[in-house]
């Protein structure tokens, strides 16, 4: 047991873990990865048991067979890493129940008021533009054709995020090195959303389907609508030309919305969304914290013209002696 646990041990450091970390803080990493993530770290932790002992540790759910390279291995399950821990740092079970439970509270109430990330916002207002409001007008990402078309919107609403300023410039959609499809690879990622949310963000994992619970009576809830909005948006920007950026979220969302399969949307619906946008960019933005800072993109503006200004005050002095605080 202490073996399995080192192997693990050994590969939670490699990714940032801390050693001090490892007593109380092992089971609650685990239990918060994405289940690909977990799978793999359970899959590169495992290793040979001995043959003698692998049918009773497997009766007392110790140990779990992951297959890897065509070879029969064994990692831990969650009971045999408490045990094993009680074993090697002395923590008893309850002792790290209670620090489980303290860090699952700590991660709830921190995470509900954190501001969403840009896969976050990306993710979101693309949903939302995409009219994906209900079960019925959810979109599937279990086909080709739908990563494709979604994967067009994000390329577009990013591009328009990053030029209105509500995300860095240096962030771009990637493909991971296990070749997952971008869209995948963000969808998969978003996965503190739902409480970020107030779970209006559901994911149908039978048929990757994605969309946010804001519909009422056949129409757009506009408190939940508008509630979402404010995440993605955050504060009011006095740079930013919010007409123009709602110009260029409505010709994505008219141009890309009808183009997914396996699923049903109603265009009285689509019309409702683009509308409580327009609403909220023109009323309810105004109302927002001011950012206290420029945007991105007028950071750059102003970057730029100051090196313009500095080149031409350099020029100007060509040919006779200047001081060095003057240029």
């Amino acid at each position: 047991m202490i073996r399995l646990l080192q192997e693990l041990v050994i590969l939670m450091e490699s990714k940032g873990m801390k050693e001090e970390e490892i007593p109380f803080s092992l089971l609650f990493e685990l239990y918060n990865m994405s289940r690909n993530n977990m799978s793999k770290v359970f899959s590169d932790s495992a290793t040979w048991v001995n043959p003698q002992l692998i049918d009773p540790m497997l009766d007392q759910g110790i140990i779990q067979r992951v297959m890897s390279e065509n070879l029969e291995k064994y990692a831990l399950t969650f009971k045999g890493i408490a045990q094993s821990i009680q074993i090697k740092y002395g923590k008893t079970l309850e002792e790290q129940f209670l620090r489980f439970l303290e860090l699952s509270d700590h991660k709830f109430a921190t995470t509900e008021q954190s501001p969403l990330s840009w896969k976050e916002k990306l993710a979101s207002l693309s949903l939302i533009l995409m009219a994906s409001t209900s079960t019925s007008s959810a979109i599937h990402l279990n086909n080709k054709a739908n990563k494709a078309v979604f994967n067009e919107v994000f390329e577009k609403t990013l591009a328009s995020l990053k030029k209105f300023g509500l995300v860095e410039k240096k962030e771009e959609l990637k493909t991971t090195s296990r070749g997952e499809h971008p869209v995948s690879a963000l969808m998969s990622r978003v996965t503190e959303l739902a409480r970020k949310t107030n779970l209006y963000y559901k994911n149908v994992r039978e048929v990757s389907g994605y969309y946010f619970d804001v519909e009422k009576e056949e129409d757009i809830d506009k408190k939940r609508l508008f509630f979402l909005l404010r995440k993605i948006f955050g504060y009011y920007d006095p740079n930013c030309d919010y007409g123009e950026m709602y110009k260029e979220l409505e010709q994505i969302s008219q141009l890309y919305s009808p183009r997914f399969l396996a699923r049903s949307i109603n265009p009285m619906i689509s019309l409702s969304i683009l509308k409580k946008v327009k609403e909220f960019m023109n009323q309810e933005i105004w109302h927002f914290p001011q950012q206290t800072q420029p945007n991105l993109e007028t950071q750059r503006t102003l970057t730029e013209q100051a090196r313009d200004h500095k080149t031409k005050r350099i020029k100007t002095t060509e040919g006779r002696v200047v001081p060095k605080d003057v240029i």
